[in-house]
Order: structure tokens, then sequence, then C-alpha cells
């Protein structure tokens, strides 16, 4: 496997969990034989280093657009209880967030992202999340962290993975 960096996944709105018409667009920024690599439809999933957090993450670019969509679904372990719950009933209504992906960038084999700033319920403040992986060939993965402000250290860090599953 050729492995590229890879930032497709973390910054958006947040919304309740549930499916969605539609994420907003995510600007996708490279060169086009590059982008015609991520081009296909990409599901995959992430997990903190820590205990308590992962999720999944949907991505789709149509071969020769510059604009996809895509989100990541963060989950939040049972054990956990989000801000201002009260009780395990609120828990079942609202067991995770959709944060939508703002940016991707493409850079040789190496990707790049940002999520859409969202509300983190585990420390009740903005959170910010970069990305970015390796591609190679139908599957790119990488890290990400998630940070209060750019200059802030990382409050969050962990692992992701996508694969194509359908185009190109």
């Amino acid at each position: 496997m050729r492995r590229a960096g890879a930032c497709l996944i973390l910054l958006g709105s947040v919304a309740a969990c549930g499916v969605r018409q539609s994420a907003g667009p995510v600007p996708v920024e490279g060169p086009r034989a590059g982008l015609d690599s991520l081009s296909g439809e990409w599901r995959g999933e992430y997990w903190t280093t820590g205990p308590g957090r992962h999720g999944t993450l949907r991505f789709t670019l149509r071969p020769g657009a510059d604009t996809a969509y895509g989100e990541v679904e963060m989950t939040f372990s049972p054990s956990l209880r989000l801000y201002g719950d009260s009780g395990d009933a609120d828990l079942k209504r609202r067991p995770c967030t959709v944060i939508d992906i703002a940016v991707v960038r493409l850079e040789g084999p190496r990707v790049r992202g940002t999520l859409a700033p969202y509300w983190d319920p585990d420390c009740d403040c903005r959170a910010v999340t970069v990305f970015e992986g390796g591609l190679s060939a139908n599957r790119v993965e990488g890290t990400f962290t998630s940070r209060t402000a750019p200059s802030e250290p990382a409050r969050l860090t962990g692992h992701w993975y996508a694969d194509r599953t359908r185009g190109r």
C-alpha cells in the first residue's frame, strides 16, 4: 500500500445523530490527477487513543469535481454522560453528534483536512479537529488531533481510516 496524508473528516456543524438530507459541500483542493484519485464513496471509522470516543465517517467526491460531501459521526462511550443530560433516556436520544468536514487538501499522496468547529461536550467548549493520512488505492488512513484553539495543546488524538466503497 502506498501511504498518503489524509485529513478528511472532522470539522463541522453540530446536529443530532441520525440520517440527514445531505452534508454541506466540502471544498477539495489539489491537482486534478490527485483529486481524481480521491473520487468515489468512502466509508470508515475513527477512534481516540484514550477511551470514550469513536465514530464513523462518510465522504463522497464525484469524478471531475472539486467539491465533495462528507461528515463525521461522533459517538460517546455509554459510560460517559453528556453535559446537561438528565439521565439514560437522554443518552438514548442523543448518543452522538454529526460534524461536517470543512475542507480537504491533497498534496501529492498526502491528504489533510479540517472539520467545521463544533461544541465538544467533554470539555463544554468549542473544538477544532484536523486530520491527515495516506492514500493507497482504495484506502486512506491516518491520524487526527482536536484542540480548543490552534495554539492550545491537543485535547484528543486518534486514528482513522476510510475505504472506497464505490467509484473510481
